[in-house]
């Protein structure tokens, strides 16, 4: 026979910690507290990372679709050339060509000063207004704008981007992008060609940094003819780039000089301040983009300040 003892247990409130009966849960002694100085710093400071991260990579993001932008641009940069230069006995614009009644001889010595007829003269082969502005340095399209506000309402026609190129020098027209095809100098009296080929000098008279670079139209001149050997090599039009000389290029970080940090941070492809290339566009028709690191410096103005980079 089994026998089950059960053992009574008093019902009173001390055996459920309470009175009547009642169970009171009793708890460990926790309670909340807020956040220290400390911990609110650190996730401050992590947000903060955080957000940096995320506008670099918005800000990159938006470089590299303005970056490719102005490669569109360029294309057609490179057609018009073509076109013009199958229409000019293969000549490309910005040189004299034999026969022809086209002559863009002029500019001053700066690799951004062209013909002041350029414009007109490329706009039957493409060339229009937004054609002539880098999306990368929309500074250059606000500064149009405010002048055409001043003049005529807006830029509407050719000839009057042509009129805001010519706006300071009658005799050039100075624009946003280098022109690296051998011109005339016209604007200053002379027959000479510039800039100098120096793919026809020496290399003992070449200066010093052109020896360091070697960039591509030292060894295969400019192009002036479509067909020329350079044509493949060497750009016919790539971005302003250039070291600052106090004016219209203003003072670039690290000084007037012949290598790349001294580019100033209003030309070139800038993102942040961190220079990132450029584009260029060659008269066959490809278009390329050269890093920092590809970037030489091409020639100087005149043996002078500013330099010029592509």
């Amino acid at each position: 026979m089994i026998m089950i003892i059960i053992k009574s247990i008093p019902m009173n409130s001390e055996a459920f910690g309470g009175e009547g009966g009642q169970v009171v849960r009793k708890h460990s002694g926790f309670k909340p507290t807020a956040f220290t100085i400390v911990e609110l710093l650190v996730v401050l400071g992590t947000l903060a990372v955080l957000l940096v991260v995320v506008l670099s990579a918005l800000a990159g993001t938006q470089a590299q679709s303005k970056v490719t932008a102005c490669a569109t641009r360029y294309r057609q940069w490179a057609a018009s050339a073509n076109l013009y230069a199958g229409d000019h006995q293969g000549y490309l614009p910005l040189r004299p060509s034999a026969n022809s009644g086209d002559n863009p001889a002029g500019g001053g010595a700066y690799a951004d000063d062209v013909a002041p007829n350029l414009p007109t003269m490329l706009y039957p082969y493409g060339m229009d207004i937004p054609d002539w502005f880098c999306p990368m340095r929309p500074a250059e399209l606000d500064s149009a704008n405010q002048w055409a506000q001043a003049n005529y309402g807006q830029i509407l026609n050719i000839n009057e981007l042509r009129n805001y190129w010519s706006r300071s020098y009658a005799n050039e027209c100075v624009i946003n992008d280098n022109y690296w095809v051998q011109r005339y100098n016209g604007s200053y009296g002379s027959s000479i060609y510039f800039p100098t080929d120096f793919s026809t000098v020496l290399q003992s008279r070449w200066p010093s940094w052109l020896k360091a670079g070697m960039p591509t139209c030292a060894l295969y001149g400019w192009p002036q003819r479509l067909h020329d050997r350079a044509v493949p090599y060497v750009p016919f039009v790539s971005d302003l780039a250039a070291s600052g000389n106090g004016g219209g290029l203003q003072s670039p970080v690290g000084g007037i000089g012949t290598t790349i940090t001294n580019t100033s941070p209003n030309t070139a492809h800038f993102v942040n301040g961190t220079l990132i290339g450029v584009n260029l566009a060659f008269a066959d028709g490809h278009v390329a983009s050269h890093t920092p690191d590809q970037m030489r410096c091409v020639y100087g103005s005149n043996g002078g300040p500013p330099f010029w980079f592509y």
